[in-house]
Order: structure tokens, then sequence, then C-alpha cells
């Protein structure tokens, strides 16, 4: 049985190797590469495509061609293996943990060491509610000054990182505050962990004068089918995109008709019926299709104005007995910037409704728009500021709120935030609220702090040193 002494010798030689100073700098450089080549593919591709299979993945590729003049003529089947950012990110969080344990001694002895103990579980307690709010809660995110909620944060980030340093001089002694630097890197490390599976972006779209009680994810893509005849809430069927699949029939026992999917594209535009020729046949029979034509557009990249991309679908209904054509029809997310509505197709004397639209997720509130203003720079067609004038109700909390959304200024509610996104429409009347839920949004403020003042704290040690060694032991 080895002592106590030869087993932590043991641990160090074992872990030597993680806790290498030459790994660190290895790991960072290979995270500037990741985001550099990330930075590049923004270029052919979506913001969060680039986000998803780049930085929250174990594993990813990228094209070489990326990397060079087209004119080079390298091959698009030329791709680079790579570590994604979660493997660069488990390994530095190991290599962190791992330099505690080689480098890091243990000052504190006896009551010292215990109430250190004690004193660092009760400020992680502490830092775990400042995070989440529950006894120092967030000052109104609507009304008054940014800078002052910033810095309310700051201070809420501040407390916690004196508390954990007071612990970490108990235990650390003169190591207190480098040891609370590489905490607050590992809090934020952990906390992308967080965010990358738990983090939830939704965006609501309100026309002036009107409510909604529903969200949408612009990146999920669904075939509805709504049977609206209930009297207390419509009936939806959804099916999502990975049951799209051109050639083959979507038929299930919920649905009142079979869908036989013609053709998909990813992204579309539309254009006139009338200025196809002979070229292009129309394959809708009935419907929005009979006068507007759904063609494929290039997919959405990071340097394009638009935002995601907007499918469009061409689909034959038949009867669940094959029977019947009920119709081909085109169907298309952007009806929600052309105002088509959605096609009525009756079924034994029901009418449903079909739409291809985002994915809804319906809340227990309702948020109405009484007014939306906007800005621009003098002389310019660019806006400067926009905000919406709302009204937020939630009967199950007997909640009524007239509250105003403007940029920097998002409105909380529920554990979700409401940022000004956005405005659409000919006349500009319809907001684009961007709805996020995230509980580690604190996270980066308190880590932020517990970095500087481990770093004021560390300064401090060597500057007293240096003081008393120049000016007193002379």
């Amino acid at each position: 049985m080895p002592s106590g002494k030869s087993l932590k010798s043991l641990l160090k030689t074992i872990f030597a190797p993680l806790a290498s100073l030459k790994l660190t700098v290895v790991l960072l450089a290979m995270s500037v590469f990741l985001v550099f080549a990330g930075t590049v593919a923004q270029v052919d591709n979506a913001i969060h495509a680039v986000v998803e299979e780049n930085f929250r993945t174990w594993y990813t590729t990228f094209e070489l061609q990326s990397f060079f003049p087209k004119t080079f003529g390298i091959p698009e089947a030329a791709r680079i293996p790579f570590a994604g950012g979660k493997t660069i990110g488990v390994l530095l969080l190991a290599n962190l943990l791992a330099a505690h344990l080689v480098r890091f001694r243990v000052k504190g002895k006896g009551v010292r060491l215990a109430a250190g103990v004690v004193v660092l579980a009760a400020a992680a307690v502490f830092t775990g509610v400042i995070v989440k709010g529950v006894f120092v809660p967030e000052i109104a995110m609507t009304e008054g000054d940014a800078t002052l909620r910033v810095l309310y944060r700051l201070l809420k980030g501040f407390a916690a990182a004196v508390a954990l340093l007071t612990g970490c001089i108990l235990v650390f002694g003169k190591r207190a505050g480098i040891v609370l630097v590489h905490g607050g890197i590992i809090f934020l490390l952990a906390a992308e962990f967080y965010t990358a599976d738990m983090m939830v972006e939704t965006q609501m779209r309100i026309p002036e004068g009107e409510s909604r009680d529903w969200v949408y994810d612009n990146k999920k893509p669904v075939i509805a089918v709504v049977d609206p005849t209930p009297a207390d809430t419509d009936r939806v069927i959804s099916i999502p995109k990975d049951h799209i699949r051109v050639g083959e029939t979507i038929s299930h026992e919920a649905l009142p008709f079979d869908i036989q999917v013609l053709r998909y594209m990813d992204n579309s535009g539309l254009v006139d019926v009338g200025n196809l020729g002979e070229t292009k046949p129309n394959p809708a029979t009935r419907g929005a299709g009979l006068f507007a034509y759904a063609e494929p557009r290039p997919g959405v990249t990071g340097t394009m104005a638009q935002r995601v991309d907007m499918p469009s679908a061409y689909v034959r209904l038949v009867s669940k007995d094959g029977r019947e054509d009920l119709g081909t029809y085109m169907l298309t997310t952007l009806s929600v910037v052309y105002s088509l509505p959605p096609e009525v197709v009756t079924v034994d004397g029901i009418p449903y409704e079909v739409s291809l639209r985002f994915r809804r997720t319906y809340k227990p509130y309702t948020i109405e728009l009484r007014d939306f203003n906007f800005d621009r720079y003098v002389g310019t067609e660019t806006p400067k500021d926009f905000s919406s004038h709302i009204v937020l109700r939630d009967p199950a909390r007997n909640v009524e709120r007239n509250v105003r959304i403007w940029m920097n200024n998002p409105l909380r509610y529920r554990g979700e935030t409401f940022y000004q996104q956005s405005f659409e429409g000919p006349t500009e009347n319809i907001t684009v609220l961007q709805v996020v839920r995230n509980g580690s949004w604190l996270i980066p403020y308190v880590s932020c702090m517990l970095a500087l003042v481990g770093l004021t704290a560390h300064f401090g040690v060597h500057l007293q040193g240096f003081v008393r060694r120049r000016f007193f032991d002379a």
C-alpha cells in the first residue's frame, strides 16, 4: 500500500504529460486555427451551420479550396480533417485541471485548511446562486441605463470572485490569485458545453397590432397539417425535415391524406408563373403555386444579408385509399414574406390547412405589438435604432405589462430573453424578436471577474514582495 506522499508523486507522474505547457500552447494554436478556418468557412456556409459543424462537434473537416483562390482548381472533395471545438475544449479543460493537480500545492493545514474548504464550498454555492439569480435578482431589463445593468452584473461577479478568493487564500496561500484565474477559465469552458447543449434560440415575428403566443425555429422547417375545427385549440400534425425526402410518400395514421414529396429546395425564391416560359413546367395544379413558382437559390452564407435559408417544396396530396388525387401544391416558408395563406384541403368535410413553415413552440403567454418605431441615419437607409412597444399578457400568473424593447435592452421573462433583432414588411411595421433561453448567460460576466480579481491578487502579491525587497530589505 503506497504512502500518501508516494501516491501523490505517482499521480503527478501520470498527469504530468497532460499538464504540459507545451500541450497548452498546441491546444491554443489549434483553437486559433479552428476560429480562422471557421471564419473562412462562412464564405460558403451559414453561420449557424459553421457553429454546429465545426465548433460544437468532436470532429470536423474543412474544404482545402477555401484557403486558396478558386483559380487554383483544388477539387471540392479535398478536405482537411481537424479536431472539433468540443475536442479542443475538453483537452483544454483537462490540461487546466491536470496543471492544478501537478503544480499547485495546498498550503493550508489543520484548521486553516478546513476553514478554507468550508469557505470555498460556501463561495461556490453563492456563485451558483448569483448565476441562477435566486437571491440576487436581475435589475429590470427593459428600463434604465444599459451601462448600469452591465455594471450591476459585473458587481455580482466581483462579489462571487472575492468570496472564492478568500477560500483560495486559506487553501493555496500566495498562489490563490493564479488558482482563481484558472478557475475562471475552467468555469467559462464548462459553461460553453452547457450552452451548446441547452441553449435554445428562436424568433417571434409580430405585425403591428397583432399578438403571438408562439415562437419559431428558423433552422427547422416542417410540413404542418392543421385541423382548425376544434373550438378550444388547433390540432397540428408536424412533419420534420428529416422525414421530407424527395420521391418518398409520407403516410401516417394521424394524417388525413398521404403526402408525396415531388421536389424540395433547401433555399428558394419565388417568381411569377407568367415569366417561366416553356422550359420550366409548373408542377402545381392548385393553390398559390398557380401564380408563384418556387425555384432553388444558393444556400445562405455568413456573408449574405439574408439570415436563413427559406425552403420550398412541391407535394402531391393523395387520399388515404390512394384513389383520389387532391392536387399538387407549392408549399414555401416564404409565405410569411409574401403574406400567402396556408393551402386549404378539404377531406370528409374538414378543411385542413397545409403549409411549409418553421417549427413552432407555443407559450402560455401572449405578446401584442402595440407600436413599432425606428430611426435611420441622416441621408441613408441604414437603421439607427428600432424599438417595439409590446404588451405582455400571462393569465396564469395574472401578469399584464407594457414594455419597450430596443437594441441592447431586452425583456426577460420566464427564463427567456427577448431581444430586438430586426424588422420586416413592406411598410416596415413587423418586428422580429430573438427569443433566447440560456441559463448560463451570466457566466461570462462572472468568469471575467474571477480572472480580473485573480490577476489583481496575484499581481498584488508580487508587488508587495517587490516593494519589501526594494525599500525595506535594502
